[in-house]
């Protein structure tokens, strides 16, 4: 019987085994239609781990194993979410699979809390860009010297930044109306900001009308800052889609142009697409010394490295609980 019982056990091991090189087969490339798999995999290595814990058998080399995968998940939350929302969505998934305890199939909260940190350093980045570029302040508020209307606009755009964050769109839209009340002459970029905060609260038509108003004070061999200008807006509250549209428009007027590349760099490493970012910003990075803009491609090479040196350890899924066979082996 003991003999029966400790074959089992081995058997389970090598059970184990071949379901963690399947595994880490299989998170090399995440698609919609494989994905469900892969998380019901998950649930059965995290089962044998269970029912292996007081086997006596030494499976530090499978622990090891089982947390690296862990921290590349976590490390990659962005990646497989874009497969799980091919495959219809985690909330879908977790329905399809009770009880779904695991946090593979918490992934959503991971990508988006991550999203919410990686929103929050490129906001500083986004802020020295908007002060850099000497012609994007020069487009939007049409007076190199700081004027009343200047102020204004400013002061109100600093606080829509935390409200946006906050997700307080009536306080938003209350900022708005009083320093448009204030303004002796309508500023582009304040209206964009009324289009956004008018869109989260379902007012669509008013929305539209406020960015037409925004576009139209925009000189026409200017529109490209202009799609720029609304793509950092929309990045700024994590409205990633409008944000990657945005830079497309600017680029279909412009090719050429850095910011649009910038851009849509700074969308996918919110995404957690990091090669693409990087390719990116490399091509901001040129078009920007091609075009004398040299602060714009300095901060494209800082982003570079940043993302270069991204440690390569995260921390890992369920770290705090010691497993219950760590002690004796």
């Amino acid at each position: 019987m003991a003999y029966s019982v400790r074959e089992e056990r081995r058997s389970l091991a090598t059970s184990l085994r071949e379901a963690l090189d399947e595994a880490e087969r299989a998170a090399i490339q995440l698609r919609g239609d494989n994905v469900e798999p892969f998380l019901q995999l998950l649930d059965g290595i995290d089962e044998r781990f269970m029912q292996l814990a007081s086997s006596g058998l030494d499976l530090r080399p499978e622990r090891t194993r089982w947390r690296s995968l862990h921290s590349k998940l976590q490390r990659e939350a962005g990646r497989v979410m874009r497969a799980v929302d091919a495959a219809g969505g985690m909330a879908s998934l977790r329905e399809r699979n009770p009880p779904a305890q695991g946090l593979w199939w918490h992934l959503d909260a991971v990508a988006a809390a991550e999203r919410r940190r990686t929103i929050r350093r490129l906001g500083a980045t986004i802020g020295t860009v908007v002060s850099c570029l000497a012609f994007v302040w020069a487009l939007f508020t049409f007076v190199i010297p700081a004027d009343a209307n200047s102020v204004i606009t400013s002061e109100a755009i600093t606080e829509l930044r935390q409200l946006a964050f906050e997700a307080r769109w009536e306080d938003g839209l209350a900022v708005i109306e009083k320093a448009k009340a204030l303004l002796t002459e309508p500023d582009a970029e304040l209206l964009i900001w009324e289009a956004v905060f008018r869109g989260k609260l379902g007012q669509s038509e008013k929305a539209r009308d406020a960015l037409a108003e925004a576009q139209a004070l925009v000189p026409s061999d200017k529109q490209v800052a202009f799609w720029w200008r609304l793509g950092m807006i929309r990045l700024d509250i994590g409205d990633l889609e409008e944000a990657r549209a945005a830079g497309n428009e600017a680029l279909a007027l412009d090719a050429s142009d850095p910011q649009g590349y910038f851009l849509l760099g700074s969308v996918a490493e919110v995404e957690g697409d990091t090669a693409a970012a990087i390719e990116l910003f490399d091509q901001t990075y040129q078009l920007a010394i091609e075009s004398g803009a040299n602060e714009l491609a300095v901060i494209a090479r800082i982003r570079m490295g940043t993302l270069l040196q991204r440690p390569a350890n995260m921390p890992l899924f369920g770290e705090d609980k010691p497993d219950a066979g760590d002690n004796g082996e």
